[in-house]
C-alpha cells in the first residue's frame, strides 16, 4: 500500500471517529447536491479533469445544467415553492469555514482566484448570475434566489489535511444543529468530503451540506463548502457539479499565469 493510500485511509478513519463523536451517521451519500460534490470535486478524470484544464464547464455537464435551470424555473411557478419559506443566503451568510465575506457582491462570468505570494492557489468559476465576493484568502458565492451557497477558503496555519478537516467539522457544529452525517468520502483527486443534513441555527431552515478539504498546492490546504436549502437540493445538483468541475489547483495553471 502506498504512503498516499495509507494517509487517505487514516484521514477517513479520523473522519469517522469525529462524526461519531459530534453527530449521528446517515450512511453513504446518494444523489442530490452532496453526491454531485463527491463526484465532481478536484477529480482527475472525466468532466472534472476537462473543466480543471480550462476553468469552465464542458460537455454533458453544461447540457445538464441547462436542463436543470429549466426545471428550476418550472418549480418556482408551483404553489409548493411559492407558499414555502426557504433559506436566503444573501441575507443569512454561512459561517462554516472560519471566514465571513465582506464587501459588495458582484456578478462575474470570469474565474475567481485565491492567490498566495502572488501565485494562483485555486481558481473556480461560478455561473454568471451568482453573487460573488472575494477576499485575501477566500471566495464566496450565492445563487440569484439565495437558496444555494458556496465558499472556498485557503487554510491558514494548517499543516495537515486532517487538521483542516477538524476545523471544518467545528465550523459545522457552530452553524448547524441536528446534524446527520453521511459516511465520509475521499475523491479521486484526494479531497476528503464531509456531507450531511442539518438545520441552520440562525435561519431555522433545513439544509444539505457538502464540505471538502484538499491540497491545492504542496502543503497548502483549501476548504470548500456548499450549502443548499433542502427543498431545492435536487434543483441545484448539476449546477454545483459544474462549479466543482471548474476548480483548478496550482498545478492546473500555466507556469507564470497569475
Amino acid at each position: 500500500m502506498t504512503m498516499y493510500r495509507i494517509l487517505g485511509v487514516a484521514a477517513l478513519a479520523g473522519l469517522a471517529l469525529v462524526s461519531d463523536a459530534f453527530g449521528q451517521r446517515g450512511g453513504a451519500v446518494s444523489g442530490g447536491m452532496r453526491g454531485a460534490v463527491v463526484g465532481g470535486m478536484v477529480g482527475d478524470s472525466g468532466g472534472a479533469a476537462a473543466g480543471a484544464k480550462i476553468g469552465a464547464v464542458t460537455g454533458a455537464t453544461r447540457q445538464a445544467i441547462d436542463r436543470e435551470a429549466q426545471g428550476r424555473a418550472q418549480y418556482y411557478a408551483t404553489p409548493e415553492y411559492q407558499n414555502a419559506t426557504l433559506a436566503n443566503f444573501n441575507q443569512e451568510p454561512v459561517e462554516v469555514l472560519g471566514a465571513t465575506p465582506t464587501g459588495t457582491a458582484k456578478k462575474t462570468s470570469s474565474e475567481s482566484v485565491i492567490r498566495k505570494d502572488g501565485k494562483p492557489l485555486l481558481g473556480v468559476t461560478f455561473p454568471a448570475d451568482w453573487n460573488v465576493r472575494t477576499g485575501d484568502n477566500y471566495i464566496s458565492a450565492v445563487s440569484p434566489d439565495g437558496h444555494a451557497y458556496s465558499m472556498f477558503v485557503a487554510a491558514k496555519g494548517t499543516t495537515s489535511k486532517q487538521a483542516a478537516v477538524e476545523k471544518v467539522k467545528a465550523g459545522l457544529l457552530t452553524y448547524l444543529t441536528g446534524i446527520l452525517y453521511d459516511d465520509p468520502s475521499e475523491t479521486q483527486g484526494g479531497a476528503t468530503v464531509v456531507t450531511g443534513t442539518g438545520m441552520a441555527k440562525k435561519a431555522g431552515r433545513d439544509v444539505v451540506f457538502a464540505v471538502g478539504v484538499f491540497e491545492a498546492d504542496k502543503g497548502e490546504f483549501v476548504g470548500a463548502a456548499f450549502v443548499v436549502d433542502a427543498r431545492v437540493d435536487d434543483h441545484y445538483k448539476e449546477t454545483i457539479r459544474g462549479i466543482c468541475e471548474t476548480m483548478r489547483r496550482a498545478k492546473d495553471f500555466t507556469p507564470g499565469q497569475t
